[in-house]
């Protein structure tokens, strides 16, 4: 799949606004989405490192800078609705984990991406602002997870595939 046909997919598939979490702007849906359903595909340009801000990573030492429509207003939710799932060449699909609404703001629990904070990274600084009843109060990266967490985040399969390796 091409960035045109990405790009073309997510339009339909979501809107840009502001976040009402107050972490700025995020994606929401443009229609109803089934579990299961793809409802963004990722894209950018690939990198060897993480970004201070702005980059998702998809292997050990590989990470994309998404554009407008291919990834830049992801936000973290400790109550995520998506989760991810890797196609071919590396990159993500974000997937419904439940019945997601139109105009309900998409997100998905950073550590299915992101296996550690460097300290290019602004994030491991960050509090979480979700505002979910069940919060960590941190966004936490993969190796943030105890041993347990994490191999029943692997289990699920709903995170890159890098980080089963």
């Amino acid at each position: 799949m091409n960035q045109s046909k990405i790009i073309e997919f997510n339009k339909k598939s979501v809107f840009v606004a502001e976040s009402k979490n107050g972490c700025g702007r995020g994606y929401f849906a443009n229609r109803d989405f089934k579990k299961g359903e793809i409802i963004f595909h990722g894209f950018g340009r690939v990198i060897d490192h993480q970004t201070e801000f702005l980059s998702v990573q998809i292997g050990e030492k590989k990470h994309f800078v998404p554009s407008y429509w291919t990834g830049k207003f992801w936000n973290h939710s400790c109550n995520p609705n998506t989760h991810i799932k890797t196609r071919s060449g590396g990159f993500p699909d974000w997937i419904a984990l439940r019945y997601i609404k139109r105009g309900e703001e998409v997100n998905y629990e950073y550590f299915h991406t992101e296996y550690l904070w460097t300290k290019e990274a602004i994030p491991h600084l960050m509090l979480c602002k979700c505002n979910e009843k069940k919060c960590r109060g941190k966004i936490y990266s993969f190796s943030d997870l105890t041993s347990s967490e994490q191999k029943k985040v692997l289990k699920m399969g709903h995170s890159s595939k890098y980080l089963s390796k």
